[in-house]
């Protein structure tokens, strides 16, 4: 057995008594960390029970000018559209008139 001086008892002691304190308080530290990190995934668990995601995302609507010039420029280009069918109709229809009429005439006479 060895022995040693009571100076570096003490010393051995004092560091000991430190090193306990430092490893209290670095326990005390986790355990608060590891509350915080409970608490937040808890929160989180709860937040996606309540709001699920959805496996498709839906675009939100464009708000203000922006959405306004969107569905303006939609009505005109519906509106051209509507105006070819309109002109390719009428056109078909005048054809239609006149090939009727010459019927009329070549059964008439």
């Amino acid at each position: 057995m060895k022995l040693i001086s009571g100076a570096k008892y003490a010393a051995l002691q004092a560091r000991l008594q430190l090193t306990m304190k430092e490893l209290e308080n670095a326990e005390k530290l986790a355990a608060g960390r590891k509350a915080t990190v409970d608490r937040q995934a808890a929160e989180l668990a709860r937040i996606r029970d309540e709001k699920p995601d959805s496996p498709v995302q839906h675009p939100r609507a464009a708000v203000g000018d922006a959405e306004l010039r969107r569905q303006l420029d939609l009505a005109r280009r519906t509106i051209r559209q509507q105006a070819d069918q309109i002109e390719q109709l009428q056109a078909s229809h005048i054809a239609d008139t006149k090939e009727l009429h010459d019927l009329r005439q070549g059964v008439a006479s």
